[in-house]
Order: C-alpha cells, then sequence, then structure tokens
C-alpha cells in the first residue's frame, strides 16, 4: 500500500494574530528579561542610522547604511531567535549564553533571513517590472528636479504605486511559503526548504498576513504617532515603540510554526 499524503493543517489565523498579542503582555516581565539585551543592541543600531541619516547624504550615506546594516541584522537576528525560543522550547535559556552554539544559531539565522528578504526584493523587481512590461514601450517622467530620483513610468491605468503593492503581496507569498525555516533554526532545527515548503502547503496567505500584513499594520500605526516638526526625544521614543512591535511579529511567527508543524497545541503560558 503506498503512504498516505501528509496532513495539511489549516493555520488558524485568528488565534494567531490574538495570541501575538496577549502572550507577550501576559508574561511580559519574562519576556523583557529575555529581550532586553536583544532589544537596546537594536534600537541603538536603529536610533544611529535615523538620526545619522539627517546629517549626511549622497555616498557617505550609502556607507552610513551598509556600515549599520551588518550590526542591524545581526541585533535582529538575535532578537528573533530569543523571542522563538521563549515561545517554542519548553526550556528556553533563562540567561543568552554566547557560546558556540549562540554565535551559530544566529549566525546562520541572519544568513536564512538576509536570504529571504533578499528572495522578497528580487521577486518584488521581477514582478513589478513584468507588469510595467506590459504596458511597453514605456514613457519615463524627467526627473530634472532631483537626479537621484527613480523615473516613474507614464500614461499607467493604474497608479504607479499600486503596481509595487500588488508586486509586494505577491512576493509575500513566496516568502511565506519559506518562512517557517527561520523558526526551524531558532530552536536548532534543519534549516529544511523542503519542509517549510511543505508545512506551509495551502497557508500561504494565512501566512503572507502574518509576515507581511501585520507588520505593515503595525508600522504604519507607529507611523500615524509621528509628527512634524517632532522633537529627538519623539523621534527616539517612535524608533523604540517600532522596534518592539517586531516582538509582536515574531511572536506571531513562532506560534505560526508551532501550529503548523509541531504535534501540540500552541503554549498558553511561557516555558519561562
Amino acid at each position: 500500500m503506498g503512504e498516505s499524503a501528509p496532513e495539511v493543517r489549516k493555520l488558524p489565523l485568528r488565534r494567531v494574530i490574538w495570541g501575538a498579542f496577549t502572550l507577550p503582555w501576559e508574561h511580559r516581565g519574562a519576556v523583557f528579561r529575555a529581550t532586553a539585551a536583544p532589544l537596546l543592541a537594536l534600537i541603538a543600531c536603529t536610533l544611529l542610522w535615523e538620526l545619522s541619516s539627517y546629517y549626511v547624504s549622497g555616498i557617505n550615506r550609502v556607507i552610513l547604511s551598509l556600515i549599520v546594516y551588518l550590526p542591524s541584522l545581526i541585533a535582529t537576528s538575535w532578537l528573533a531567535v530569543t523571542v522563538h525560543r521563549l515561545v517554542l522550547l519548553e526550556a528556553p535559556d533563562a540567561v543568552m549564553h554566547f557560546d558556540t552554539a549562540f554565535i551559530r544559531r544566529v549566525s546562520i539565522f541572519a544568513a536564512v533571513f538576509f536570504g529571504i528578504w533578499v528572495l522578497f526584493s528580487g521577486l518584488t523587481l521581477l514582478i513589478a517590472s513584468g507588469v510595467l512590461n506590459i504596458f511597453n514601450p514605456p514613457r519615463y517622467v524627467e526627473t530634472s528636479v532631483d537626479p537621484g530620483q527613480i523615473p516613474r513610468p507614464m500614461d499607467l491605468p493604474v497608479p504607479f504605486e499600486w503596481i509595487v503593492s500588488l508586486a509586494r503581496l505577491l512576493a509575500y507569498w513566496f516568502v511565506a511559503r519559506v518562512i517557517l525555516m527561520l523558526p526551524a533554526i531558532a530552536i536548532d532545527r534543519k534549516p529544511d526548504l523542503g519542509a517549510a515548503w511543505q508545512a506551509s502547503r495551502r497557508n500561504g496567505w494565512r501566512l503572507a498576513i502574518v509576515v507581511g500584513l501585520l507588520p505593515w499594520c503595525l508600522q504604519h500605526l507607529v507611523d500615524l504617532l509621528y509628527r512634524d516638526g517632532a522633537s529627538t526625544i519623539e523621534f527616539a521614543l517612535l524608533v523604540v515603540l517600532g522596534t518592539l512591535t517586531i516582538i509582536f511579529e515574531v511572536v506571531a511567527l513562532s506560534l505560526a510554526y508551532w501550529e503548523l508543524t509541531l504535534p501540540e497545541p500552541p503554549p498558553t503560558d511561557p516555558p519561562a
């Protein structure tokens, strides 16, 4: 007799989104103790970039972004790994030890995370270019005011921003099909692309909401608090608030991973 097809689970999206906010809040003490160090590191990197970018331009700004990007990537990976382990493991590390296992875990996570970002950016560009080529030959807006501005096609039946948004939406579906590799790496499982693709089967759009729409909504909620002429302190507080939202996003992905890959029900209490 042939092997039975693997079980296809339906991601309970409402429960995952709700748990992304309630779980960290109910156990905020444990979350704060576990994430304080990586949060401070990421906030420092973000503030350095945001504040410095006001005073530099041109090639100096490009150099600055390259200098800050690697520490930011490592800090983001450190924070995400910490949150994933806090949610998914029965006995997460109470104190993070900077040993070989930690360095290896965060390094692999950062490399795969960067690869997924490259995949998203490349797919967005490819899809948007494909849509624009439908209106071939394109004519472009002149950029005499700002030589660094990207020229935009003219005579499109829809706004250019809509095309880019559509491209990002479709790219998020592909990202969602492979994103489950990240929580697997965080708990020292093999970063298996095939397993992630199989586990996300028939849940691509639900996962796209978790990894795409949820972060977009949280970022825009933070942006609504920004006002013209804001002081440096106000701006810094918004940066801190925006960084804190990453915790909710990572918890949502952890719960989605639990629902789609692990046999037990998702946790109601934090392992710590």
